[in-house]
């Protein structure tokens, strides 16, 4: 069922209105007809059931036929902080961080980043590109995408655990003991294209962070980052199957 959002306050009738380009996208880009059904989602973990009543690509209307909560996530919140990758690798980082359930997403400056682009475009982009993968994925709670943050002004305060991917790191792997419960909020950094500068690690050692290896292959900026969040998610909890019996 396709899934689409609204701000909190707005499934609160029986009636949803949707204008600008959430009707436009669901009368002329997925010719959605009426007698649809659909669900909203307000990223507090309201879902609401709906049939699509009229669809005209500046106003579409749904009646509402049902409303649960969603269960927000319970394990180790997981904070990302990506040093900023070149061209539309950010975006991608963006979608696939929202699909595998990273909490916060902190876009990172470093000696040898990316630091071209619009900033407040950027923003933007990555916004929409975050809900359009809550849509996708059914994901009912959105991630956090912070400003671009230069990386000395990183604030590691709120982190039990704190692990930054190197390539110089040979010995030191993730480390097993994330899968310690309780879970504990967990940053994880990963580099640029161009590798960290020596200030860069001095940087996230005064920070506490850890450093470790994603094994002996050279990965490529954006699969580093997938293959560093999706095992910390594993070892974590975040990744295991939902229980059927587990309440609503």
């Amino acid at each position: 069922m396709r899934r689409f959002f609204l701000p909190a306050g707005s499934l609160a009738g029986e009636t949803i209105t949707l204008t600008g380009a959430e009707a436009h996208h669901i009368a002329r880009v997925l010719r959605l007809r009426p007698g649809r059904a659909v669900e909203f989602f307000d990223g507090h973990g309201s879902i609401v059931t709906a049939v699509l009543t009229d669809c005209d690509s500046r106003l579409v209307t749904a009646t509402v036929t049902g409303r649960r909560r969603e269960n927000l996530p319970t394990g180790a919140p997981l904070t990302l902080a990506q040093a900023l990758l070149k061209g539309k690798k950010m975006d991608f980082i963006v979608q696939k961080a929202t699909e595998l359930g990273v909490h916060t997403l902190v876009p990172v400056r470093t000696r040898y980043c990316e630091n071209r682009g619009d900033r407040d475009n950027q923003q933007e982009r990555w916004q929409r590109i975050m809900i359009e993968a809550c849509k996708q994925c059914h994901r009912a709670e959105p991630m956090r995408i912070l400003p671009v943050t230069p990386l000395a002004t990183l604030d590691p305060g709120a982190w039990v655990h704190r692990l930054a991917a190197w390539e110089g790191e040979q010995c030191t792997g993730l480390p097993a003991t994330l899968a310690a419960a309780p879970p504990s909020p967990v940053c994880l950094f990963l580099g640029p294209e161009g590798g960290l500068h020596t200030d860069d690690l001095h940087t996230l050692g005064t920070m506490g962070f850890t450093t470790f290896s994603l094994g002996p292959r050279i990965l490529r900026g954006e699969t580093a980052t997938l293959a560093a969040v999706a095992i910390v998610q594993y070892l974590t909890g975040s990744l295991r199957p939902v229980d059927p019996g587990e309440p609503a």
